[in-house]
């Protein structure tokens, strides 16, 4: 298995420097993905509505933080064959809509 990360990763990273460790968080719960699969890591589940894309929605414990996964960060990922891509990483909260969110997902797709 490998994991790779969008080119605009990074500016989700940006983003959310405001926060103590989300990037060391994001790397933690990679190395647990790797570990354990898609299927077995925690609080990770299947998105609906992207055709033959296999798109997975799953939440991630702040590191550095006294919060939980539901106040935590999000992240979809595709998996493509024997690969994990990271598409979104991004906090609770952040998107205001989920409609906001999915077109994020579907432009990411695109690139």
């Amino acid at each position: 298995m490998e994991i790779l990360r969008h080119e605009d990763i990074e500016k989700d990273l940006k983003k959310l420097s405001r926060f103590p460790a989300p990037k060391e968080s994001l790397e933690a719960w990679e190395r647990l993905l790797l570990l354990k699969g898609v299927h077995e890591t925690p609080a990770i589940n299947q998105c609906s509505g992207f055709d033959e894309n296999r798109i997975y929605k799953g939440r991630i414990i702040p590191l550095k933080e006294k919060f939980g996964k539901s106040k935590g960060y999000r992240v979809i990922l595709q998996v493509v064959e024997e690969k994990y891509k990271i598409l979104v990483f991004s906090r609770h909260g952040i998107y205001k809509t989920e409609k906001e969110l999915l077109k994020l997902i579907k432009e990411r797709l695109e690139k």
